[in-house]
């Protein structure tokens, strides 16, 4: 069963923005790079400068942009970033693989989970182009992830708000359901409203940049509510 504190996931592109991200304190941050395809491993260089920020660090293990079917060169890049991040101690990793049937391809994240010990992981956005979703969650579920980072299957949360809603009922507390994708200041309550969502994911960007405002203004919402 998952823990009952909620938490404030800010995903970052740069480590500019990650200095300024952590003046928040948020949870974690999910450190990505190239936003306009939705996020790519970030430089594995500047883990060293993100994890010394105090603040946990879950990069993204996503190698190239495009569709999440992986061939076993990919797989294996994927495999040698996780070492890596486990080298430089960030605290998560964030993945997701399907196959040619766009369902979750077990066996593949099996062996990339199996390098996870004592790593929080998340199932990405992949899950969104899932065929059946919540077979799908079942699959990430019994693989043993602890979040997935989902907008519903719809291009932004306001729109999959409902489907959310179904997933999170579904999941039977097994796993959090983290909304996120225009997840913003203005629309946080009506996720904040469903206490069995404990997970929040948001860029905190604003007219096309990152902005500390819109980040400290969720970040108070979430610990008011």
């Amino acid at each position: 069963k998952i823990k009952l504190s909620r938490n404030f996931e800010v995903c970052s592109f740069n480590i500019n923005d990650i200095v300024k991200v952590a003046s928040v304190k948020p949870a974690r941050i999910e450190f990505c790079q190239n936003k306009n395809v939705g996020g790519l491993t970030p430089n594995l260089n500047d883990l060293d400068y993100a994890v010394s920020t105090g603040i946990p660090i879950h990069p993204i293990i996503r190698p190239r942009e495009g569709n999440f079917i992986y061939s076993k060169k990919e797989i294996d890049k994927m495999i040698e970033d996780i070492e890596i991040c486990k080298e430089k101690n960030c605290r998560g990793v964030v993945f997701g693989i399907l196959d040619h049937s766009f369902s979750v391809d077990i066996k593949k994240c099996k062996k990339l989970m199996s390098l996870c010990d004592g790593l929080s992981t998340t199932f990405h956005m992949a899950f969104d182009k899932c065929k059946n979703p919540i077979e799908s969650m079942r699959k990430i579920i019994d693989l043993g992830f602890d979040r997935i980072l989902t907008s519903g299957g719809k291009n932004n949360v306001m729109d999959g708000i409902e489907f959310i809603e179904k997933l999170v009922d579904k999941s039977d507390d097994m796993i959090s359901i983290m909304p996120g994708s225009k997840l913003r200041s203005s629309n946080i309550e009506l996720f904040l409203k469903n206490n069995r969502i404990r997970d929040f994911h948001s860029s905190c960007y604003i007219n096309g940049k990152f902005s500390i405002e819109e980040a400290r203004l969720i970040n108070t919402k979430i610990k008011n509510f």
